[in-house]
């Protein structure tokens, strides 16, 4: 296979060097070592000249650390893609579906820990888990490994009986603070197109919609997030104003409402043809005539709304 050059720096480098150090097991001086002398991994640079890394460039360091402490020398391997990497690893007998960086938390005991906390209505305890996530965890693994499995998990022992709507409400909020603070802290580049994001009048539930501005942040966009239970005219108000590219709405429940459904239409209608609108949550498929009918796209996961928002 062919080895390429990684001296492009990853789009979405985000980490600072000290949060790579922990999340790999690296110290600094083996990172900056390996990026001068074998130009293993080029970090994106600040304008004050800090290193940036990206997820991917996490994932590598991590396998090249493994493989090296393995016997493998950084000099023979520092330029291998992933998947070069990857197959060395598995040559080794491991397995990347479990291949954890050196000292970090397992997702699934993360959220187990979550849980715990929510059933006991331990408000500090939930606080404290989604912290060392937040530090251990990638954002897509966060987002898909914790805070979605929580929330439906919370909202599935909600329904047989097994917690309280006291703990369903403690655990959204907690989890809605957590994530606005995170997207708040996102910086865009000049020039990045807007994007509007709400949940239409009726539609009550933010967790998803923060979620999707989350992903937006990630993808290079300028997120103009209104929040929820926004009448559509406040919402193409909002897209005018800001001159936003798209719109993207976020549809939790109720499912298949009739008022809901006017609220789109009555949307599409306000902001013209020439935007799009992109709709996504778990009660999409109950709204599959409607957005069709107002050209929406429509997605049901995390990562197929992401690759639409990147290739727009």
């Amino acid at each position: 296979m062919e080895k390429v050059s990684e001296s492009v720096p990853h789009p979405r480098a985000r980490h600072s060097i000290a949060v790579v150090a922990r999340r790999t097991g690296l110290s600094q001086l083996v990172l900056r070592a390996w990026e001068r002398r074998y130009g293993a991994i080029v970090p994106e640079r600040t304008d004050t000249g800090r290193r940036r890394y990206s997820d991917q460039d996490i994932q590598k360091l991590t396998l090249l650390k493994f493989l090296t402490d393995n016997g493998h020398r950084i000099g023979d391997i520092a330029r291998m893609n992933l998947d070069e990497l990857e197959n060395l690893f598995k040559e080794l007998g491991g397995d990347t579906e479990t291949l954890t960086p050196n000292g970090l938390a397992d997702p699934n005991q993360l959220l187990l820990d979550a849980l715990q906390a929510v059933e006991e209505l331990h408000t500090q305890g939930l606080e404290d888990v989604l912290n060392k996530a937040l530090v251990d965890l990638s954002k897509p693994d966060l987002r898909n490994k914790l805070l979605v499995p929580l929330m439906l998990e919370i909202g599935n022992r909600w329904h047989d009986g097994r917690l309280r709507v006291t703990h369903e409400h403690m655990g959204t909020s907690i989890v809605v603070t957590f994530l606005s603070s995170i997207n708040s802290r996102y910086r865009v580049s000049p020039g990045a197109p807007a994007l509007v994001v709400a949940t239409p009048a009726g539609q009550q539930h933010e967790l998803g919609a923060l979620l999707a501005a989350s992903v937006a942040y990630e993808s290079g966009w300028n997120v103009v997030y209104l929040g929820a239970d926004l009448p559509a005219e406040d919402i193409a108000a909002a897209a005018k104003v800001r001159n936003a590219r798209a719109v993207l709405i976020s549809l939790i429940f109720p499912q298949a409402d009739a008022h809901t459904i006017a609220e789109l239409k009555e949307l599409r209608r306000l902001i013209g043809p020439g935007t799009p609108i992109f709709a996504g949550g778990q009660a999409v498929p109950s709204y599959t005539i409607a957005l069709s009918e107002i050209g929406a796209m429509a997605f049901t996961s995390i990562d197929a709304l992401e690759e639409a928002l990147r290739q727009l």
